[in-house]
């Protein structure tokens, strides 16, 4: 899904994010070069703008599976034709800043509507912590 300031990618939420309900069309923005990180931004309203990463490129393993409903929901699309994004909270400290993994937000790239999820039966987090590892010299927590 390739998106630039002349072209926005406009994606409708018919449910919204969580959090944000009300809101149903948001602006798709990407944010770097590698397309990792992206903006999904309010389409008619100032607020809300949320982080968003590609859960794959964080996450080594990252293998998310949706129920039928969930993929009845978004039209059926082939799995080639679904992106998914997942929310991403940066901190001060960025060995503190956290990516939800458990939640994460799915597009049909084909019609351009989207749906966020959970992922019942996972025991993927909520507040995975992508650069704790790195800060920790690949351990999972520092002495």
């Amino acid at each position: 899904m390739e998106s630039t300031a002349e072209n926005k990618v406009l994606i409708h939420f018919p449910d919204g994010i969580y959090g944000f309900e009300s809101i149903k069309d948001f602006i798709l923005l990407q944010e770097d070069e590698n397309k990792v990180i992206w903006a999904l931004q309010a389409a008619d309203k100032d607020y809300p703008t949320l982080i968003v990463v590609d859960p794959f490129m964080v996450a080594s393993g990252y293998s998310p599976a949706l129920t039928h409903d969930q993929e009845k929901l978004l039209g059926n699309p082939e799995k080639e034709d679904l992106c998914y994004l997942s929310v991403m909270v940066i901190r001060r400290r960025l060995e503190d800043s956290v990516v939800n993994l458990k939640s994460p937000i799915v597009i049909n790239a084909r019609s351009r509507t989207g749906m966020q999820v959970i992922l019942d039966g996972s025991d993927y987090p909520v507040e995975y912590r992508p650069f704790h590892k790195q800060k920790c010299g690949g351990q999972e927590t520092c002495s």
